[in-house]
């Protein structure tokens, strides 16, 4: 059963850092987690982040004319600490049949999920060492990322994001499968 995911990350050339993950399961499971432990001052000075990913985020502001530093709130059921985004995970792919991770130009993605237990070595049994690319899927199908559906919002919310890979494997589908049908 496949499973979409996507991920959103600082990443600094040497080291990926997990912001959030959002899974999908073909069975309609979700799972959607933002870590309490990555470095936000880094993400603060990260333009892109800034301006992408940190609006998604579940954000415990200052009161208005208290000065301080927007933070993540980590009282908001969707935080956690990466051991428990681990675990979270880890029963998530575990609970699924013959689970295939899919996602979106996928190799940061994989490896973003794969560093939540540490070096490669260390992925549970059962977890796969691998996910599949739905941009790969698309070009065997004879598509390119541009004809593939837009996403209308959620755009850098690793679980809108997530669901948004699914409608796009989706398309692939059933544009691979009426081009078979005609040929």
């Amino acid at each position: 059963m496949r499973i979409y995911y996507d991920t959103e990350f600082l990443d600094d050339g040497r080291t990926i850092d997990l912001i959030s993950i959002g899974m999908v399961a073909e069975d309609g499971r979700e799972l959607y987690a933002v870590s309490s432990q990555f470095d936000q001052g880094a993400v603060r000075r990260n333009g892109w982040l800034m301006a992408n990913v940190w609006p998604s985020l579940p954000i415990l502001k200052n009161p208005p004319g208290q000065r301080g530093t927007d933070r993540i709130d980590v009282t908001d059921p969707d935080v956690h600490p990466r051991a428990q985004i681990a675990r979270m995970v880890e029963h998530f792919i575990l609970d699924t049949p013959d689970p295939q991770l899919w996602a979106y130009y996928s190799a940061y993605d994989h490896v973003a999920l794969a560093q939540l237990w540490g070096p490669m070595i260390n992925l549970p049994a059962g977890i796969p060492m691998q996910s599949d690319d739905i941009v790969t899927l698309a070009k065997l199908a004879g598509l390119t990322p541009a004809d593939l559906p837009k996403q209308a919002d959620g755009h850098h919310n690793a679980i809108a994001d997530a669901r948004h890979n699914r409608v796009m494997a989706d398309y692939i589908d059933a544009h691979a499968a009426r081009t078979t049908l005609t040929n």
